[in-house]
């Protein structure tokens, strides 16, 4: 998959595994490794730095279960939730468009 393709798909998934929930970086590449085997994890923190830095995201620092490293967790902001409904249509008009074609 090429990048400028991963970086869409990623922040795609990423914002909708966050508006779930609010969630830390890790449970969030456990998500996305299940479907996309193979992803890098510095690929997955870097989107997520980036969408925190533009907003889309907001991030806490807590204390880890049992005892264990605190952990950031993210949770989808007002602008995130834009940008995830915006993606989606993209996502939904691609797709749409590749069906027609009879691309599966």
């Amino acid at each position: 998959m090429s990048g400028q393709m991963k970086k869409g798909i990623l922040e795609l998934c990423i914002l909708h595994e966050v508006a779930k929930k609010e969630t830390y970086g890790y449970e969030i590449l456990n998500a996305i490794g299940g479907v996309f085997p193979g992803m890098d994890r510095s690929t997955v923190y870097g989107v997520l730095r980036r969408l925190n830095a533009d907003g889309s995201t907001a991030a806490r620092t807590g204390d880890g279960e049992s005892g264990g490293p605190q952990r950031k967790y993210y949770r989808i902001t007002e602008a995130g939730q834009a940008a995830l409904r915006e993606l989606t249509d993209e996502w939904n008009a691609v797709r749409g468009a590749a069906e027609k074609l009879g691309i599966s």
